[in-house]
């Protein structure tokens, strides 16, 4: 019943308002009669009762406001009473709400697009099922993170785990395989996985099915296609599945097809499944799968670690030559996913996060000086019965709305420019979409204006109820500014400042080490070079020797085309694909494990190759076109290798092992050092054997022009065209716009942090302008009176200037300060951003060997986290 009454009570108060104030202005009205009455009796005279009345009574507005303010839904009305009061308020002063709606739009909006950007790649859950459940897997060297996971030991840590559900592998790189039978070849990018990966992370085929455990023992190769690819190769057909296509030769039957944007880490046409016999990580010391697993319930990533920490260590003593200290890591997919663009984009959150501070401190100005304009207003309405909280909260509310506007003007604004915004996103290609503008962004948005409102609110509203209303109508409304308040709106100009000058730094940083990658000493020379990727088919050149024939008599026949000067090829150009990297050692003194060799990047070129990319040869010779494969097995050096296995020595002549080649090789020569991998380090120890001795059916091409190296691109399609229609040439591009490419990323950065500083800048020099421009207004009597004294104009002009130098260089010195801690944050996001390589899509751009080709590697030293871009970037081959 009690509960019914104060409903009906709360509606009473919503809906019956007027007339509950007429019955609290009969009840005050007899109240101060029954008061005067009784001091008419004491024998005063009916106009002092009155007053002393009064006096008793505490004045009547003051009453009525107190007795409103206690009604059931008393804050709801008076919630909308402001909010109209707001309204009213803000029109009649349309110019400064235009002004600080647009500088707030521009804060809240950036952070908004951010956020949502944010939101789907670091918070919402990785779109596989039950994502807390799932686990990357990958390999420590001396308990110190080092890439990946030999094929061999998954089998033998998949047997022996006990805390996962399911424990997939899936290569680190994709293999590029040519698809036959059509009117020209083409080029897909096939991912190799084991059969229980997309059960592990629970993905389903949209037709057909997944792979099974039978089909890694079945005779009939399985395949499963891409949604892209069923639509755009096989006309989305579903009698695709049961159909066979054709990969480098083999004949694959489809048995599903996977939903749209299905990918790990790399896009992908196809995925085939990882041969457990086959060439790939065929030791223990070859390290090129990543595992993916899934805990079973109520296994913690602790209780899963410590079994895996005794997995090592039984194959550490079972295998003493190739796991001597190799241990094995764990950390959940999402993080593994995001690793390589978290930094960036907490970055960039936070550039804007300090765009919105600034924005905040350029509006709290604003208001600031507002209420100073606004006292007596504000001491009218306090003489009339308004308490200091219910005009805090007037001002509050007129803050909140005018944030709540910008919000509204910040989110249409980042949603017609959504995808210019996310081209300013280092996402790169890590697996999970981006998203623009979504439901959680708009209550990000929603609540980041309230929160703003409140920041922006709180100070100017205290500042302008905090005089005594007496006091500020016995001085008149045009009162000069205060002290307090003036510094005030200094400080916020020095923090604008400050912030400002932080963000500059920070972007001048990162635009300086762009400035030094672009102009890096390369070691070979990039100018009017055209790479693309060669590839022939193995039946149509079965033996070593025809391969070594056609390969041979192509370059002949490019170097013959007009504009050519000389042409040569690699297994691996230089940045373009990273990785290979190879133990070797002096022959006369084998390492006792494969942690033990030297490991320099492997590279087989053919005659002519150092003299067509521009790189000297220090000593010895060059590789020979006799170098072939019944001839002595023999190797060029880098300067680097060179002085590391034989240290001042003669290298010419002496013997070496390499990786998992059998038999030795002849150092020949030497050449200088070279940026083989990437850009952002040193030149790397390299080594270089004959591509006459390697029997590859995939080479990358690299052809010296005279003039635009792009021209040459259709006459050498169309001689491969006469010479081999099954013949592929792929990839054609210039070795300048690669290396453009390999900053990409990090040039999105850059441009990213120096667009935010550019507005912050611009931010600040608003609100120094509206700081000085409100000083001259409050000062023109004092100005008046210097120049009626005597003073120039100069003098005042001197005055203004002198005021904007101070606040601008209190706030530099401050910025210097604090812009330290964000020096350290860049060179952290200098480390761990590689643009060499381009976030794991290199493999799918330019791979360079078919699966049945590619040799295996040597134990990776690539970090896990964050430095995989190497191992992700390159191996097709």
């Amino acid at each position: 019943m009690q509960a019914y009454t104060r409903l009906i009570s709360f509606f009473r108060s919503l809906f019956r308002k007027e007339k509950l104030d007429r019955d609290l202005d009969e009840e005050l009205a007899s109240y101060l009669e029954m008061l005067t009455e009784e001091r008419v009796g004491a024998g005063m005279s009916r106009d002092q009762a009155r007053r002393e009345a009064r006096i008793e009574l505490g004045g009547v507005e003051q009453v009525k406001e107190g007795v409103r303010e206690r009604r059931l839904g008393a804050t709801l009305d008076t919630l909308l009473h402001d909010i109209r009061y707001a309204f009213r308020a803000l029109r009649r002063n349309a110019g400064f709400a235009f002004v600080a709606i647009l500088i707030l739009a521009i804060g809240i909006g950036a952070n908004t697009a951010l956020f949502s950007n944010i939101h789907s790649v670091l918070l919402r859950g990785i779109p596989f099922e039950e994502p807390d459940r799932l686990v990357a897997i990958g390999k420590t060297i001396n308990e110190r993170p080092a890439g990946w996971v030999s094929r061999v030991d998954y089998y033998d840590i998949r047997e022996a785990s006990r805390s996962f559900e399911e424990l997939a592998a899936l290569a680190d790189f994709t293999v590029q395989n040519t698809v036959t039978g059509g009117p020209r070849p083409e080029l897909i990018q096939a991912h190799y996985v084991t059969w229980n990966f997309f059960a592990t992370v629970g993905v389903n085929a949209i037709v057909g099915r997944r792979f099974l455990p039978e089909d890694e023992t079945d005779r009939t190769p399985t395949v499963l296609i891409s949604y892209g690819y069923w639509q755009s190769r096989l006309g989305g057909s579903p009698n695709a599945v049961g159909s066979t296509i054709t990969l480098d030769g083999s004949a694959l039957t489809v048995v599903g097809v996977m939903p749209p944007n299905t990918r790990f880490l790399v896009d992908a046409d196809v995925w085939r499944l990882v041969d457990r016999e086959g060439p790939f990580d065929r030791v223990r010391d070859s390290h090129s799968h990543i595992l993916v697993g899934r805990l079973k319930p109520g296994v913690t990533l602790e209780a899963a670690q410590s079994e895996l920490d005794g997995i090592a260590s039984a194959l550490e003593e079972q295998y003493p030559t190739t796991n001597e200290g190799k241990g094995l890591i764990l950390t959940d997919l999402q993080g593994f996913m995001v690793e390589d663009v978290r930094l960036s984009l907490m970055l960039l959150m936070a550039t804007t996060v300090l765009v919105l501070l600034i924005a905040c401190g350029n509006v709290a100005g604003l208001l600031l000086a507002r209420g100073e304009r606004r006292q007596s207003e504000i001491a009218m309405r306090t003489a009339l019965g308004a308490s200091r909280r219910r005009l805090v909260r007037q001002l509050m509310t007129e803050s909140v709305i005018l944030t709540i506007a910008a919000g509204l003007l910040g989110i249409l604004g980042a949603f017609l420019l959504q995808d210019f915004l996310l081209r300013l996103l280092p996402t790169g290609e890590i697996g999970i979409e981006p998203a623009a503008i979504n439901g959680w962004a708009l209550v990000f948005a929603l609540l980041l204006s309230i929160a703003t409102g409140l920041l922006i609110g709180v100070m100017p509203s205290l500042r302008s109820t905090a005089l005594h209303p007496a006091q500020q109508l016995r001085s008149g409304r045009h009162a000069t500014e205060g002290v307090r308040s003036s510094r005030l709106r200094s400080g916020l100009v020095v923090l604008q400042v400050a912030l400002s000058v932080t963000l500059l730094i920070g972007s001048g940083l990162l635009i300086r080490s762009l400035s030094q990658l672009s102009t890096v000493e390369l070691g070979f020379d990039p100018d009017n070079l055209l790479t693309g990727q060669i590839q022939i088919q193995s039946d149509d050149y079965p033996t070593l020797e025809e391969r070594t024939q056609f390969f041979a008599t192509l370059l002949d026949e490019v170097e013959a085309l007009p504009g050519v000067v000389s042409a040569t090829l690699i297994n691996k150009l230089p940045v373009l694909s990273p990785a290979q990297d190879w133990g070797i050692w002096p022959a006369e003194n084998p390492p006792q494990s494969s942690q033990g060799a030297f490991f320099a990047m492997s590279r087989w070129v053919p005659a002519g190759y150092f003299e067509t990319m521009g790189i000297p040869l220090l000593a010895g010779r060059d590789i020979s076109a006799t170098d072939v494969i019944d001839a002595p097995r023999v190797v060029v050096l880098s300067e680097a290798t060179a002085r590391a296995l034989f240290g001042d020595s003669d290298p010419i002549g002496r013997i070496v092992g390499i990786g998992f080649m059998e038999g030795s090789f002849e150092v020949v020569g030497v050449v200088t050092d070279a940026r083989v991998n990437n850009l952002r380090r040193g030149p790397d120890a390299a080594m270089y054997m004959s591509s006459y001795q390697m029997g590859v059916t995939r080479l990358q091409i690299a052809v010296r022009t005279a003039g635009d190296p792009m021209l040459l691109v259709g006459p050498i399609d169309h001689l491969l065209q006469q010479k081999d229609p099954n013949v592929l040439f792929a990839r054609p591009a210039s070795m300048a716009s690669i290396l453009d490419s390999r900053l990409s990323d990090f040039r999105i950065v850059i441009l990213s942090l120096t667009l935010f500083a550019a507005v912050a800048l611009l931010l600040t020099a608003i609100g120094l302008y509206g700081v000085l421009a409100y000083d001259v207004s409050q000062r023109a009597n004092e100005f008046g009176i210097r120049q009626a004294m005597g003073a120039t104009s100069a003098d005042v002009l001197k005055l203004v200037f002198q005021k904007g130098l101070v606040l601008a260089g209190i706030g530099t010195l401050a910025g210097l300060v604090t812009a330290y801690p964000g020096t350290l944050l860049i060179r952290q996001l200098l480390d761990a951003l590689d643009p060499a390589a381009s976030l794991r899509n290199a493999a799918d751009r330019h791979g360079e060997l078919s699966g049945r080709d590619r040799l295996p590697r040597a134990g990776r030293r690539d970090g896990l986290y964050p430095s995989r871009m190497a191992s992700h970037a390159s191996e097709s081959g």
